[in-house]
């Protein structure tokens, strides 16, 4: 019962976490950025890395807390697949950052994390519509992905348009 209770509290930890490690990250690539490449080097590989990171976490270890979260039936073999491919997607950041392989590499692994998301939100849209999944977490799944997107966008297409 405690184990139970302890990853509903991490779980909803994880919902806290994101937007708090979002704003740091924006503040960090502001403060030590000295143009628009380096600020989104900081901003979108990190982003990325928290996003799909906390989402691989809650996946692969908080199992049916995560799934109660969202208002989802628990299904562990979905649950440990889809966290595999957003664990591969963070690692994938923390390579792109590390190994300094530029604002195009930036920029697909933030346009892959803003995919996985945005299919994510139509899925709970669907799923608030179809099960009439009134769950707040899941309500709100859409309307946050479209704050990523116009959090991340801006960011990236200047890093893109400079020379």
């Amino acid at each position: 019962m405690q184990a139970d209770m302890t990853k509903q509290n991490l779980a909803m930890f994880m919902e806290w976490l994101r937007p708090v490690g979002i704003g740091l990250a924006f503040l960090v690539a502001s403060l030590l950025g000295h143009d628009a490449i380096s600020r989104f080097h900081i901003l979108g590989p990190f982003v990325v890395v928290l996003m799909s990171g906390t989402v691989a976490f809650e996946s692969l270890m908080l199992g049916e807390a995560a799934s109660v979260k969202i208002g989802y039936a628990p299904n562990r073999a979905y649950q440990i697949q889809s966290g595999l491919a957003n664990a591969a997607t963070a690692a994938t950041a923390l390579l792109v950052y590390a190994l300094d392989w530029g604002r195009y590499a930036d920029a697909t692994i933030v346009t892959a994390m803003l995919m996985f998301f945005s299919f994510s939100a139509a899925n709970h849209a669907a799923n608030a519509i179809m099960e009439i999944n009134s769950k707040p977490v899941n309500l709100l799944r859409p309307a946050l992905s479209l704050v990523l997107i116009g959090f991340l966008l801006p960011a990236m297409i200047q890093a893109l348009s400079q020379p």
